[in-house]
């Protein structure tokens, strides 16, 4: 009797030992199939935050070429000549000088307050037709310092020179001392505030193939114009690397 007690014994702890062994098995694969499950889940999360993630900065990269494209980022140097088909119609600012009508208003806000800070800037060029362009090219005397027609912000009618009126005196208020008016003074530092960059730094002249000209500012819109000064870029570098400043929310 003893001897068949302990044969049941071994037998049932035998059964428990299967049934547990079992279990654990069942357990374990259903445990490596939950973290196989899980490690898909989270590969194909990771996948779809990479699209969502490439698509969203394709859509930034659309929207800079898109922005790159507008008329207040339009690029003129030696190697861009101005589009035939670029749309103008100017306005006079004052003094019988003509200004893109859609710069007009920032153009003169930035006068008036520069005059209201209690300084003199002056116009001396805004916009220029191709004839005038033509007519200062062929008539210059140094033609390295002047822009080859078609080549001139001036005909985009988004540029202005101004300077401080107390330079005129001078004979050529165009020379670097400009720098050290006033006027001109308040104007670099202010600029941006109404849309405008000086477009010719003393710094850059290797890239825009243009000398210093503190005198010459042109107009990008107040975004713009904001991070080229504050980084101290010109056009062509900003436009080159503008997705590295321009975020395009």
């Amino acid at each position: 009797m003893k001897k068949k007690n302990r044969s049941l014994i071994v037998l049932i702890f035998i059964l428990v030992f299967a049934v547990a062994g079992t279990a654990f098995y069942l357990m374990r694969m259903i445990a490596e199939d939950a973290h196989a499950e899980e490690i898909k889940r989270a590969a194909e999360e990771a996948v779809q935050k990479q699209a969502e993630e490439e698509a969203q900065e394709q859509a930034r990269l659309d929207k800079i070429k898109e922005e790159k494209a507008q008329w207040y980022l339009i690029l003129v140097n030696n190697y861009n000549a101005m589009p035939d088909d670029f749309d103008i119609e100017t306005v006079e600012v004052e003094d019988g000088y003509y200004i893109d009508a859609r710069v007009h208003d920032a153009l003169q806000e930035m006068l008036a307050d520069c005059r209201d800070a209690g300084y003199s800037p002056r116009l001396i060029s805004t916009f220029r037709t191709r004839e005038t362009q033509q007519y200062l090219y062929d008539h210059t005397a140094n033609k390295a310092d002047t822009a080859v027609p078609g080549h001139s912000e001036h005909e985009c009618g988004l540029a202005a020179d101004i300077v401080d009126a107390d330079s005129l005196g001078w004979g050529d208020p165009l020379i670097d001392a400009q720098e050290d008016m006033p006027a001109q003074k308040w104007l670099m530092e202010h600029c941006q505030d109404y849309g405008f960059i000086l477009r010719y730094p003393k710094d850059k002249e290797d890239i825009t193939e243009i000398i210093y000209e503190p005198w010459h500012y042109r107009y990008v819109g107040k975004e713009h114009a904001e991070i080229i000064m504050s980084n101290g870029l010109c056009l062509e570098e900003y436009l080159k690397n503008m997705p590295d400043y321009y975020k395009a929310q």
